[in-house]
Formats: C-alpha cells, structure tokens, sequence
C-alpha cells in the first residue's frame, strides 16, 4: 500500500484518463473481502487526486523539463511567444491598470521611469548639410521652427502636445507592453500642416470576425508574405466605452501600415521577449505575484496595528459584580456590561481591583524588511534599483545612491533610445515631409 501510493505521489504527469482509472483486480478484491481496507485505499486515492489537481491549478514555471518527481508542480511551454501570451494579456492589462489607479507601488514607478525617460520631451535639432552653408542654415531654422508649433497641434484632437504624446507613449509601453500610434491627416484649417497623431490602445487592435480564418492575420494584424506589417484592423471605438457614441463594438477600421510615399503610417510600439513574438508583453507580468502578496501583507498587518492600537482595558476584581454595578451600564438586550475609557477620565478602583491596558505591539519589528524583499521581485522585473522602486534611501550613503542611479540611468537611456528610434523620429520625418509638401520649410539657392 505505502509503496503503491508512493509511486503514484511520484508521477511526473498523472494524466491518466477515467477509463485508465478503473478499480483493478486488486481493488476489487479488496471491496469483495475487506471493505474496510478498500475504503482506506478509495480515500487515500482521492486525497492524491485533489492534491494534483492543486498541483495542476499553481503549477510554477522553468524546471519542470527534469522530470524529478519534486520538480512536478513546475511548468513549461512550448508554445511560440505569442500564442504563450495571446490568452492572459487582455487581463494582464485590465489588471495593471486597474492596479494603477489605487496602488502607490505601481503608479509611483510608472511615473517615475516616465520621468527619467522622456523628462521635458525628447527636442530635435535639424542639422541637414548642404554646399550652401547658408541655405542649410536656413533650412534648419524654418525646419526647426515649424516643427516647434506642429508640437503643439501633434494630437489629433488638439489635446496633448508632442512632448506630452512621448510621456504617454512611453507609459503605455511601460505598462502594457505595447502601444498603437496612427498618422492621420486632419481637415481643419487652422492646422500648420495636415499631419498629426493619434495614439491608441491596444484594447482596440483585433481581428474581425469576418477574418478569423485569414492565415495572414495573427491578432489584428495583417502580414504579407515576408512578414511585414502591411495591414492593422482597429475598432472605431474602445471595446470597454460604457459611455455611449453611437459606434458598434464590432465595427473595425482598416489602416494600411505604410503611406503611398513609403513613409510609415502606423507606429506600432511593444517590448519584445523572444525572437518572433509580435505582440507586447507588459514588463508587470513578472512582477504581480509579488506586488499581490505585498498588498495582502501590508493590509493585514495595518489592520492589525489598527486594533492593536485602540486602547483597551482589562479590569480585574475580586467583586466584579460590584464593579459592573458601580461603572458600567446595560449596553443591549443581553445585559452584557462594557465600561467606556473617555479621554481625560479615570476610576478610582477600590481595594482588590487592578487594571490592565493592552499595549500595542504592531506592526512587527519585520514589517519594513518584509516590505522591502517584497519589493525586490518587482524592481527586477521592471529593470529598476528596489531603493528608485519603494523610494527608500535609508541608510544609503552618497556614493551607494549614486551607483544606483547610475544602475536607473541605463535603463532609463535604453527606454529613451528606442523611443527615439521607433516613434520621435519616424514622427519628425513625416511632419517634415508633409512641410515640404506643403512649402513650409525648403531649400533655397
């Protein structure tokens, strides 16, 4: 029996089916001449079946390629990237948004990184070279001075400036893993040229239904046959819009990738993992176990300190009766006796009495090291020193804090790089395009 169950425990991927479950010769034989012992046998049986299925509910990841029995609860995958992420990363992002808007550990860092990377804005300088110095100058300073007011028109609805689009921009990539940005061209007059943005998220980015079965459409996206974006498919309005428009939550738009000049006109931003991967992945994926398991700790242990903190006396009497009778008051039906401590107040005891007042002892003396460990998950998994992350400099010296600043800066500078190469400049190449279409900067002899 023990080396049965033994050998059963070690499996290391019980996936037996009903009908490979069946009572064998040996159970049935037990049933027939000991049911006692059978019974026994059917419950152990059942308590290692629920035990796998728990297994199978939170298995963990990376180890489970060994085979070793210890190692069963571990997980892997050999799906492609995207077909890994596709599932959970709607959630993924509701979540850490959601989390976003009440959790200080998530928000503050967003910002923070936001910060660091864009800071005022990302600013160009044209430094175009020509034979005439002079017409070369010239040109820099139109282009620079026209790029300087299309900033403030950059957003399609006249809302955010080009500066401002940056900081969104590079938030959305922080937080979940990919951004949409359109190139459109608006009608209005007052415009000073007819080229603007327009940022999406990627909640709106999804295949029709009509296209389900189009094999060159993976997740909203259409490819040609050397894998080029060449076609994306975006809702007219947020799938989630409860406030009302008049748009239907099935109604797509088509945008072709690239303009008729070969400029681009969707900016598709994301954070690749792994070589063919084509969707993002937000960066918080990895870091969410550890920010749950820190917010359920820091609310238990501050509902703790909480009551522990509410003052509370213990009276204790011989003639607790004659206490009651002489400080307390009926306080419901029960007759139960409760004594109030109002601020200022106390009672004489009489002989024999004491009192004894609770004192508080939360929260622990481990509250802030438990709090700064939980944290380290989630500053690996951002790419950020634990002390930018929590903004704990305790006992942090000059030269400590600037190695870790330093340690933040690099990451910083590898944000700002890609956000300069995949959204700033193509966008400065466009609006200067469309100047020069429109005469508002050129060279001239």
């Amino acid at each position: 029996m023990i080396s049965h169950f033994e050998l059963t425990a070690g499996n290391p991927n019980p996936q037996r089916t009903r009908e490979q479950r069946k009572p064998g010769i040996i159970d049935r034989f037990a049933a027939a001449h000991f049911p006692a012992w059978a019974l026994k046998r059917q419950v152990a049986r059942n308590r290692l079946e629920r035990v796998r299925l728990l297994q199978d509910n939170f298995k963990r990841g990376f180890e489970a390629t060994s085979g070793n029995r210890l190692r069963y609860g571990f997980s892997s995958t050999s799906s492609d990237a995207d077909s890994f992420i596709k599932d959970g990363s709607s959630g993924l992002r509701e979540h850490v948004r959601y989390m976003e808007y009440q959790n200080g550990f998530i928000s503050g860092p967003v910002q923070r990184i936001v910060n660091n990377v864009v800071g005022m804005g990302v600013r160009f300088q044209s430094r175009v070279i020509a034979d005439d110095s002079e017409a070369a100058e010239r040109f820099n300073n139109q282009a620079e001075k026209a790029f300087k007011k299309w900033g403030k028109q950059a957003d399609v609805r006249l809302i955010h400036t080009f500066f401002e689009l940056q900081r969104l921009v590079e938030a959305a990539l922080l937080r979940d893993g990919e951004v949409l940005v359109i190139g459109r061209r608006s009608g209005r007059r007052d415009r000073i040229i007819p080229y603007c943005l327009q940022l999406l998220e990627m909640d709106r980015l999804g295949t029709p239904p009509s296209e389900i079965t189009n094999p060159s459409i993976t997740n909203g996206i259409e490819f040609d046959s050397e894998g080029v974006y060449k076609r994306f498919y975006v809702l007219k309005q947020h799938p989630g819009n409860t406030i009302g428009t008049g748009l239907r939550n099935d109604d797509y738009e088509e945008i072709d990738a690239w303009n008729p000049n070969g400029t681009r006109k969707v900016l598709y931003l994301y954070n690749p993992i792994r070589p063919e991967q084509l969707r993002g992945f937000s960066q918080f994926a990895a870091a969410l176990k550890d920010f749950q398991d820190l917010d359920r700790y820091r609310e238990a242990e501050i509902m703790a300190a909480l009551e522990d903190a509410c003052l509370t006396g213990f009276v204790k009497s011989d003639a607790a009766y004659a206490f009651q009778n002489g400080y307390t008051s009926d306080s419901d039906s029960d007759s139960n006796r409760i004594h109030d401590f109002a601020p200022n107040k106390w009672h004489y005891l009489r002989p024999g009495e004491d009192v004894y007042i609770h004192a508080p002892s939360r929260p622990n003396t481990q509250f802030g090291e438990t709090t700064n460990q939980l944290l380290a998950g989630p500053a690996n998994a951002l790419d950020v020193p634990p002390e930018v992350l929590s903004q704990n400099w305790k006992d942090m010296n000059y030269s400590n804090a600037r190695t870790v600043l330093l340690q933040f800066y690099l990451s910083c500078r590898v944000r700002q790089q890609y956000l300069i190469e995949h959204f700033c400049i193509p966008a400065y190449e466009a609006f200067l395009m469309s100047a020069v279409s429109m005469g508002r900067s050129r060279l001239r002899g």
